[in-house]
């Protein structure tokens, strides 16, 4: 790119930055607007024609921001991170924000983007509603095995196991040929045994052309390794339930501490899941991904937790460079410049690690 391009380039951003954050300030004031009626004091007929005539806002930017607003104004903390982000920053945690843990999602949605934000909201609440399913279930399966004694009837230990057996109906296209040689294989059996055993092939296939781990490395990743990781989801992101293509393969080892390329502790994952990673918050990393679960905060304890922030403090500052913007994010700037509620519980003045 020429210099007189480039830096067209620098004033676009700069203007479009400063664009976005007058138009912020302007959002944040429609409740204030709203309640004095000072659209109508000034001759409007609707606070949607006020602020589409006087700021260029759409009847649904001003439904969504007073929706929001209403929702956070007893909520300091997320109100402050709205201030700062917009109220897209804080949008996906509003419905699950309480006084009670307001402080924790005001951290999560000032600490992440809206899609990593999304991502984690969408998995935490998978988990609650596991639990909630899960939970009387395991009370009865307590409450059976308690009262059994041997030699009598198990068949409430059996009701119970059936209810938690969750099943998924999975419609497939095939042509003739296909469908008729699984009918076959499938014989008097069902269809679930079948596809155990067919995985099970699989599976023991991969682990047979399993490649030798490459040691001391460099960053590149051998061809054959990649592929070969790639072939365990078929190129999907890794974390369970996630069916987005993959955009990064991930070190469970973080390869600044083990510069290994190993296709057992290297997973494809997609973006929002590889932030999570990074951000410490997904629990069970280094197994399986079948048991990998959101957790509330990252382990402060372990190693990589400062190789993550590292790589966070990287990546924030990158953006803020392409945007045009200083490096003003709580999370990865200056500790000491952060609010007190933005510290996870237990980490009021503790010093960088």
């Amino acid at each position: 790119m020429e210099k007189n391009e480039q830096l067209l380039h620098e004033k676009f951003v700069k203007f479009g930055a400063n664009a976005k954050e007058w138009m912020r300030k302007c959002v944040l004031l429609l409740p204030e607007v709203n309640r004095y009626s000072i659209w109508k004091k000034k001759g409007f007929g609707s606070i949607y024609e006020y602020a589409a005539k006087l700021a260029g806002m759409s009847r649904n930017t001003v439904e969504d921001a007073l929706r929001i607003l209403e929702k956070i104004e007893d909520k300091p903390n997320l109100r402050l991170v709205a201030e700062q982000k917009g109220l897209g920053a804080v949008r996906p945690v509003v419905s699950l924000a309480t006084d009670e843990n307001e402080k924790f999602w005001a951290r999560k949605a000032a600490s992440m983007s809206k899609n990593t934000l999304e991502t984690y909201v969408r998995e935490f609440k998978r988990q609650e509603e596991e639990r909630l399913v899960r939970a009387p279930l395991d009370a009865v399966t307590e409450t059976t095995a308690s009262r059994a004694r041997p030699g009598t009837d198990a068949s409430g230990q059996e009701e119970v196991q059936a209810v938690k057996t969750a099943t998924v109906e999975i419609k497939m296209d095939l042509d003739k040929t296909t469908a008729e040689m699984l009918l076959k294989l499938k014989g008097s059996g069902d269809w679930n045994t079948l596809m155990q055993e067919l995985l099970r092939l699989r599976e023991e296939k991969l682990a047979a052309e399993e490649p030798i781990p490459v040691v001391n490395a460099k960053r590149y990743i051998p061809a054959r390794i990649k592929h070969h990781v790639l072939q365990k989801t078929n190129g999907q992101c890794a974390y369970p339930g996630c069916t987005k293509p993959h955009k990064i393969l991930h070190h469970t080892r973080r390869f600044i501490l083990e510069p290994t390329h190993d296709s057992k502790t290297l997973v494809p994952l997609c973006t929002a899941h590889e932030r999570l990673a990074h951000q410490g918050l997904i629990e069970h990393e280094q197994g399986e991904p079948e048991s990998w679960r959101v957790r509330q905060e990252a382990d402060r304890d372990k190693a990589i937790y400062a190789v993550d922030r590292r790589v966070m403090q990287y990546r924030r500052s990158r953006e803020l460079q392409n945007e045009g913007r200083a490096w003003d994010h709580p999370v990865e700037g200056n500790r000491e410049a952060e609010p007190a509620w933005f510290r996870a519980e237990g980490e009021e003045g503790e010093a960088e690690r």
